[in-house]
Parts: structure tokens; C-alpha cells; sequence
């Protein structure tokens, strides 16, 4: 089971990542939601001819205790970090919601997409696309901006693109002692090639 959070909706509208969830698990976009709670979706994939099994927290974080919120993150394996680019306050709060993020799970690399919704509201934009590709090189994050009104293909792509950062990290680094013995006998096949073709 991979467990997916959402952990940015304190300026957005309620409904941004409920509408985002719905779009990946039914491609259908439904703009209004009465959510005052957190709620897990479930779902299957296959994901590179790999069967997962996900569950989707949506973490309403201005309503969440300290501890909840550091329950939640550990929870998580991969983390959905949505702002928009109509609400300057939901881009600045995203750093130090990354900090929390890596301190709770004590690591360097978390399996972390930076999504800026709403991309077909151009007229109304106060963060630039520059700016959300700078902060997430900044936060060790891949990028993404779409519009989840508009664009089911866009949603799926960057859900998948998580996962696959999250299968990534878990499956085992190959063992550095067998590695080598690969590449000695690689470089030997090399070598004993050269010289056949010398002589």
C-alpha cells in the first residue's frame, strides 16, 4: 500500500484537493465541496506494468493539531504539496510546510511534487510559473502546474509521476559488492574483445 498526502489547502478553496483527487480517480471534475474534515480515498493502479495500491490523504492542515499533522506526514510516503497561482499566501507557506515535512521523516529526499493549480485563470495570477520551478529546485521537489478544471491528463500525469517517486525510493538499491563484480566482468569481456581484435 502507498500512502499519498496532500498537505497544502490553508488559503486555498476547500474544494482544490477534493477536486483533484476525484479527477485522478474518475477524470470528472466537480467544483463544489462542503469539506471540513480529512478524507482518505482509495484506489488501484498499475503503474509501469506494477500493480499499486494507493491511499489519498486529504489533510485540511489549518484544522489539524501539531501532532495530528506530524502523524499524517509520517503516514504519508509521497507528498502532493498544491498551492495557486491565484493566492500568493498558499505559494509563500509552502517552504516551511516542506521543512515540517523533512524534519518529521527525517530525510533528505521525500518523494515531493509541487503542483500550482488553476493555470487556465491567467488573468488573475500572482505567482509565476518561474517562481514555482525556482522554489522547487530550492525544495529538492519536482514541478508541476495544471489546471484541474481543465485538465484530467495533466492531474493523472502528476499523481503517477509522485508514485513513481515513491516506487523509486522503495525498491532496494542493488548490492554494491555484486555491482562491481558486474562491472569487472563487463570491463574484462571489454578488454579480452581488444585484444582478440588487436591480434
Amino acid at each position: 500500500m502507498h500512502n499519498v498526502g496532500s498537505t497544502l489547502r490553508h488559503q486555498l478553496r476547500e474544494e482544490s484537493f477534493p477536486a483533484l483527487c476525484v479527477r485522478f480517480l474518475t477524470r470528472r471534475f466537480i467544483g463544489e465541496y462542503d469539506h471540513k474534515k480529512e478524507m482518505t480515498y482509495r484506489c488501484s493502479r498499475v503503474v509501469d506494468q506494477e500493480a499499486v495500491e494507493l491511499e489519498i490523504l486529504d489533510l485540511v492542515c489549518k484544522d489539524s493539531t501539531a501532532a495530528s499533522l506530524e502523524s499524517s506526514i509520517r503516514w504519508a510516503d509521497g507528498f502532493l504539496l498544491l498551492y495557486s497561482i491565484t493566492q500568493r499566501p498558499s505559494f509563500l507557506e509552502v517552504p516551511a510546510l516542506k521543512r515540517l515535512i523533512d524534519q518529521t521523516k527525517q530525510s533528505l529526499v521525500v518523494p515531493t511534487v509541487l503542483v500550482g493549480n488553476k493555470a487556465d485563470l491567467e488573468i488573475g495570477r500572482e505567482v509565476t510559473t518561474e517562481e514555482g520551478q525556482t522554489l522547487a529546485k530550492d525544495l529538492r521537489c519536482t514541478f508541476r502546474e495544471l489546471s484541474v478544471a481543465e485538465a484530467a491528463l495533466a492531474v493523472e500525469a502528476t499523481v503517477l509521476q509522485l508514485i513513481r517517486l515513491v516506487l523509486d525510493q522503495q525498491r532496494p538499491l542493488p548490492d554494491r559488492r555484486s555491482y562491481m563484480l558486474s562491472v569487472r566482468h563487463a570491463l574484462t569481456r571489454k578488454l579480452t574483445r581488444s585484444k582478440t581484435m588487436q591480434w
